[in-house]
């Protein structure tokens, strides 16, 4: 699971559109009951500080097991509740000539929380990566666009292109999309990834991953004839993202 696909998958299980991912942490606003108040806060967790997770399932929910041996949470209730989350089966019926209910969760609860976990570990493992490449992005982009002759993509980068270009033929946007997320990650100065992979994001409704891989790629060339073109597009996902 890259970078991308986490934070959709955390903004997807946590049901908020207006999650916030940095490389280092996650805010977002909620509203919940307590003493039958409405009450609101603020969820922020520091990625690089807090715990691994893992799923652990039993009779009929999921829930997210703690490893605090690495890493703590802070000392508030509101943020504390993110990672006591849980997944639940629907309750078994009562029932005298019924089958004995299943003692364990069901296929689908379990791959949510599994999900889950993995999703918030893979955001965990880039916020403690203080070499990604694409952390140093602002500082790569100046760079690139001042050689005069452009280098060509590393192999590795032509490979994530060729499987990507391949899924798109076969009508596998979200694969494809993977593949260019692959590669922007391993060679962020790619300004074509950056633009497909918006496109796609854009197609399949990830309006906030098309805006960040579209404004990516106008950093990296902020004169490309097609550069109005891309604004536009990002005022068009800006404008959907809100209507969602």
């Amino acid at each position: 699971m890259n970078l991308w696909q986490a934070r959709r998958a955390m903004a997807t299980a946590l049901g908020v559109t207006d999650i916030r991912f940095n490389p280092d942490g996650i805010e977002y606003n909620i509203s919940y009951k307590s003493k039958g108040q409405t009450l609101s806060g603020a969820i922020k967790i520091d990625l690089v500080t807090a715990p691994a997770v893992e799923a652990k399932c039993g009779s009929h929910d999921c829930t997210l097991k703690l490893s605090y041996d690495a890493g703590s949470l802070p000392k508030n209730k509101v943020t504390s509740s993110f990672l006591y989350k849980r997944w639940y089966d629907p309750p078994p019926k009562v029932c005298l000539l019924c089958d004995t209910p299943p003692t364990t969760c069901s296929a689908d609860c379990v791959q949510k929380a599994q999900t889950f976990a993995t999703a918030f570990n893979s955001l965990r493992t880039f916020a403690k990566d203080t070499n990604a490449p694409l952390r140093t992005f602002t500082q790569r982009a100046a760079a690139w666009r001042t050689l005069a002759t452009k280098p060509p993509i590393p192999d590795e980068v032509r490979v994530q292109r060729m499987m990507a270009e391949d899924a798109f033929k076969a009508n596998k946007p979200d694969e494809a999309l993977h593949y260019y997320e692959n590669g922007v990650l391993l060679y962020p100065t790619w300004p074509e990834g950056n633009f497909n992979a918006a496109l796609i994001a854009g197609d399949l409704s990830y309006y906030d991953t098309a805006i960040e891989h579209m404004q990516a790629y106008l950093e990296l060339v902020p004169d490309a004839a097609d550069a109005q073109a891309a604004r536009d597009k990002i005022l068009i996902w800006q404008t959907k993202a809100k209507e969602k």
